[in-house]
């Protein structure tokens, strides 16, 4: 039996119920055993995730529902062990879903759920809190903002309006960094981003080299430029060639802290986070069983 946690708002209103009734005419036409859970407000995927473990102790979770509600079920998972989890896509970005391969057809993906072929990937441990495709503060933290507020906006189209409105007043984010238990460096920069996966923001590849099955972390940094520069930075950043410009600083590794003097907000997977002074993340090497 598969419990499903499905996020009935995930994506576009008008298009969501259809997709919704399509998953489940496939799951009832091929009888298929399941309990289905909804979602009702922020971070109830996480209340309904530590529910059903609580009172199973293993199983089958298919989560239905973008990458903000993949991470909310994730860290309601004490022991990953003892569950196995499957994808279908159905926010706005879904771009954990393109990184470890998965389609845009909903029904294709609960296919490769329902054949149970487990292949662990990576994630990172942020203090308490699980990520598994990219981590970030900066300007990633104020177009999240913005990102939030355009609804009928679509993919990376919706990401490029919202960090234009986040360039004014364009701010750069100081931090200290320490990487690989090296000592801490102070950094004032555009971006900050630690990765798993390669794509974030509806479809922006922001490290090509991350996987999420190899064991590392991707650290990337673009430091303060003059204003005259951003245009062509930006540019760089949404055709996915960042990594490329002379003040991108990429290192891999597997253990990041980033500190400040006052709580530091974090964007965590789409979902933003000012719980902590200091972040230590470290990868988890095949940490969770994935149907993919």
């Amino acid at each position: 039996m598969f419990h499903i946690i499905s996020n009935p708002i995930s994506g576009r209103k008008k298009s969501n119920s259809k997709r919704m009734k399509a998953i489940f005419d496939f799951l009832n036409e091929n009888k298929v055993e399941y309990v289905l859970y909804e979602s009702q407000y922020y971070k109830h995927p996480t209340e309904i995730a530590k529910k059903i473990t609580s009172e199973n102790e293993s199983g089958d979770i298919i989560v239905i529902g973008g990458d903000g509600t993949f991470n909310e079920v994730l860290n309601g998972i004490s022991d990953f062990s003892k569950w196995n989890i499957g994808l279908v896509p159905a926010g706005s970005g879904n771009d954990f879903a393109k990184n470890i391969g998965l389609s845009a057809d909903l029904i294709e993906d609960l296919k490769i759920a329902l054949k149970k072929e487990v292949k662990p990937i990576d994630y990172i441990k942020v203090n308490d809190n699980i990520c598994v495709n990219v981590l970030g503060t900066g300007l990633d933290v104020e177009v999240l903002i913005n990102f939030e507020k355009h609804t009928k906006l679509k993919g990376s189209f919706r990401y490029f309006v919202s960090l234009i409105e986040a360039l004014f007043p364009l701010k750069f984010h100081e931090f200290d960094v320490s990487i690989d238990d090296g000592p801490f460096e102070r950094k004032k920069g555009l971006i900050i981003a630690l990765c798993n996966g390669s794509d974030f923001g509806g479809g922006i590849t922001i490290c090509p080299p991350a996987n999420s099955s190899d064991g590392k972390l991707e650290f990337v940094f673009v430091d303060e430029v003059k204003n005259i520069q951003i245009p062509k930075y930006l540019i760089n950043l949404m055709s996915g060639k960042i990594l490329k410009m002379p003040a991108t600083q990429h290192i891999q590794c597997e253990k990041v802290v980033f500190k400040d003097a006052s709580n530091l907000t974090l964007q965590i997977d789409g979902n933003i986070t000012n719980e902590y002074k200091e972040y230590k993340c470290e990868i988890v090497r095949k940490g969770i069983n994935m149907y993919r």
